[in-house]
């Protein structure tokens, strides 16, 4: 039953990072008001298959972290970090991707006005996006640093893993920390891309072990 739940678990994590990797691949630049209403349609679909990755990570994670240990103080401090992070994600995603769509969508015949206000309300959606996403890159990287240790003191995985994860983690807090803009489009794809290849490294030890 333990195997059948890591073979699962290793799955969900392959799953959850490509539906990650389409999200990246078909998320829209930004702009003004008028082209948020042109790609209301491409935001809301790239950012509801990121919605649909976050159950499938979860369980990946707490897969992962039974696969360590379920007395584990680091696995199961790693997995609470990593579910933090992406329930981040998620109302990121449901901002972003849904409230802005449907409010821009009531703008069309907008008065001047009424644009101007809307704009300010825009602005603090973004300001709130940006803050979910801060804390999804830091509970991430958190949690990779907390993984790969319990990984390197456990020996369940090859070492090489251990070192991938606390390369990326510390790699992106260091980026963070000196000034690297890792929430516009571009540093997001870059963070992304890279926590996709140790997450699915994962899923494939994880499918292998069980």
């Amino acid at each position: 039953m333990k195997n059948q739940l890591e073979r699962n678990a290793g799955t969900s994590l392959i799953i959850g990072a490509i539906l990650a990797v389409i999200t990246m691949v078909l998320h829209p630049v930004g702009g003004d008001i008028d082209h948020l209403i042109k790609i209301s349609t491409v935001i809301i679909a790239s950012h509801t298959i990121a919605l649909f990755s976050v159950p499938f990570l979860i369980f990946g994670f707490w897969g992962l972290s039974r696969s360590i240990g379920k007395d584990n103080t680091l696995s199961v401090l790693a997995f609470i970090t990593a579910a933090l992070g992406m329930v981040a994600v998620m109302f990121a995603g449901a901002v972003n991707g849904l409230v802005v769509p449907f409010f821009v969508d009531n703008l069309e015949t907008a008065t001047s006005q009424k644009l101007e206000i809307s704009r300010a309300i825009l602005s603090y959606g973004f300001s709130l996006n940006h803050a979910f996403d801060y804390i999804f890159i830091g509970a991430i990287c958190e949690a990779f640093l907390l993984y790969s240790i319990a990984i390197f003191k456990n020996k369940i995985f090859p070492k090489w893993i251990a070192f991938l994860g606390i390369g990326l983690g510390l790699g992106f807090l260091i980026m963070l920390v000196s000034g690297f803009v890792l929430i516009d489009l571009h540093g997001f794809r870059l963070f992304i891309f890279g926590i996709v290849l140790w997450i699915i490294s994962v899923g494939v030890m994880l499918r292998k072990k069980a």
